[in-house]
């Protein structure tokens, strides 16, 4: 039997979009061994509505990869946990389509490194942002080149201040989140936008977090556009207080706050004051997906 262990993912960390990600201690379990018919058992609220049918995502991407692979069909018998809620911004659907290929990995014997199913997953995502670090574990930076089916990914030190994330009790689908997106932005609003980005990364490398949440909060290129959509996107930032600093978790709705020490604990309790959310404390993940035999 085979077990896989997923962590989940945030994405952009505010101007990073769709090229930085972290990978946090929320996960995706699976037992998995071969049977002679498909069946997919599900525990835990997260995955409460999911169905055991064709259309399930894990069914939909192994054979996606058997077919990729030109492998002989077999058949799975999975039993899922989650702790990571659906339709969140937290790499639900992302974490679910890594699990896939692992279990094609391990029992077709494909022997791919971690680099090699970065590649892989990256070209079905079109961005490295969330697979790579639920892959690789920790926080990543990447690019993938469409053009040359090329992806490229750095490791940044981790965020050493305590990290919360709020989630809604409401989901946002990533096609809705998509389609909040401008088509175009004018050349000195990208210019801007990329210089922010840029010292977001310059901050992160050199551990000053005052400078990385600030312009984790200066991101211009999807959050103008979406924070609609997240009713408590206003509420999270108005009720914040010192060295404190959110933005969207991915494409939200969930936001991710990181916090100074000295102002964690005031904040994390004016955070769970709000309504129709849970305020989880959360640490990264500097290992990324497990799989063993047990």
């Amino acid at each position: 039997m085979l077990y896989i262990k997923v962590p989940a993912s945030t994405s952009n960390l505010g101007p990073g979009f769709d090229s930085v990600g972290m990978a946090v201690n929320l996960y995706l379990e699976l037992e998995v061994s071969e049977s002679k018919v498909w069946d997919i058992q599900h525990f835990g609220e997260a995955l409460a509505e999911l169905e055991n049918n064709e259309s399930h995502y894990i069914r939909k991407y192994c054979k996606y990869f058997i077919e990729k692979f030109n492998l002989e069909d077999k058949c799975f018998s999975v039993v899922m946990h989650s702790d990571i809620p659906l339709a969140r911004g937290l790499g639900s659907s992302g974490s679910a389509l890594i699990a896939s290929l692992e279990i094609i990995n391990y029992f077709y014997d494909l022997k791919l490194s971690k680099i090699d199913k970065v590649s892989l997953l990256s070209e079905i995502e079109r961005h490295p942002d969330n697979v790579a670090p639920s892959v690789l574990g920790g926080v990543i930076v990447g690019y993938y080149n469409p053009h040359q089916n090329i992806t490229q990914t750095l490791q940044v030190p981790v965020i050493e201040w305590p990290i919360m994330v709020v989630i809604p009790d409401y989901e946002l689908k990533t096609i809705e989140a998509r389609e909040a997106l401008p088509n175009e932005l004018a050349y000195s609003t990208a210019v801007e936008a990329g210089a922010i980005g840029n010292m977001l990364i310059a901050a992160l490398y050199l551990k000053d977090y005052v400078t990385a949440g600030k312009m984790m909060q200066q991101d211009i290129y999807h959050e103008p556009y979406r924070k609609h959509l997240v009713p408590h996107y206003e509420m999270v930032r108005n009720v914040l207080s010192g060295d404190c600093y959110a933005f969207l978790s991915g494409a939200g709705p969930s936001i991710f706050v990181v916090c100074h020490p000295d102002n964690f604990n005031e904040n994390y309790k004016a955070l769970r004051r709000l309504p129709n959310c849970k305020v989880k404390h959360i640490q990264v993940d500097v290992s990324g997906v497990i799989a063993y035999e047990k």
